[in-house]
């Protein structure tokens, strides 16, 4: 998927959340007053069904997906499925509870309470999203490919808020013996998470480690981007298939 077509199917998706969040409540209020079901009671039950148990979930899943398999086919456009894909699915599973949390309030996104408890896992994929914006792969800098400490470095911080974002899922254990039916899994999750928030935290229970990587993830994805002597000396794709075409 090309950028500006990621771009457009990120701002879509972002716009169905939106206006689930935001929009759908008031909808359903004037919905009610409109019609009068509020003077006779239990009438305004089969609207309120409709709209707030099937309408509303279905906008927020489908907003949820449409971000999902549009970040998986844009990296699939710039070949880094293969690695960055498991990465990227357990940012968006750590990051689905938030996301249905603020869908449900969406004034809560403004306490700081709410944006203290961001997952970290919801902020390394905002990082790496927005990066799939910004990065054009038909330039003569191509995706991640700066020098090879940048990379590795990419590479691990990324690791990191994966295995980050799996540690603190509060609802993983419960999702992973749910969804595969493995309730032996389930309780291995459970008792292995605290261990490995153990060690992410450097034992000090705190999540400043987890920021100072992610500080370290945006600083590498952004020097990225800047044009390096390895990306000026290859040849870009354009002037190669242009030479092809000549042959």
């Amino acid at each position: 998927m090309f950028a500006g077509r990621y771009l457009w199917w990120m701002l879509m998706g972002i716009g169905i959340f939106l206006f689930a969040a935001l929009s759908l409540d008031y909808i359903t209020w004037l919905t009610i007053q409109l019609s009068g079901c509020g003077e006779m009671a239990g009438a305004c039950q089969p609207t309120l069904r409709l709209i707030s148990g099937v309408l509303k979930p279905a906008c927020i899943w489908t907003a949820i997906g449409i971000l999902f398999v549009a970040t998986l086919l844009r990296l699939h456009r710039l070949s880094l499925l293969w690695f960055w894909g498991p990465v990227v699915t357990v940012w968006f599973v750590a990051s689905t509870p938030i996301l249905l949390f603020l869908a449900a309030d969406a004034a809560a996104l403004t306490q700081p309470a709410t944006l203290a408890a961001l997952p970290v896992a919801f902020l390394f994929l905002a990082a790496f999203v927005a990066y799939l914006t910004l990065v054009l792969e038909d330039g003569d800098t191509l995706p991640l490919a700066a020098s090879v400490p940048l990379r590795r470095t990419i590479r691990l911080t990324a690791v990191y808020g994966a295995l980050a974002g799996a540690a603190f899922m509060s609802d993983l254990s419960r999702i992973a013996g749910t969804l595969l039916d493995m309730p032996a899994l389930a309780v291995v999750i459970a008792l292995a998470q605290p261990y490995l928030q153990t060690v992410l935290t450097l034992g000090t229970g705190s999540m400043a480690p987890a920021y100072a990587v992610l500080a370290a993830f945006i600083a590498a994805l952004a020097a990225s981007l800047l044009p390096h002597a390895t990306a000026r000396q290859q040849p870009s794709r354009r002037a190669i298939m242009l030479r092809r075409s000549r042959r």
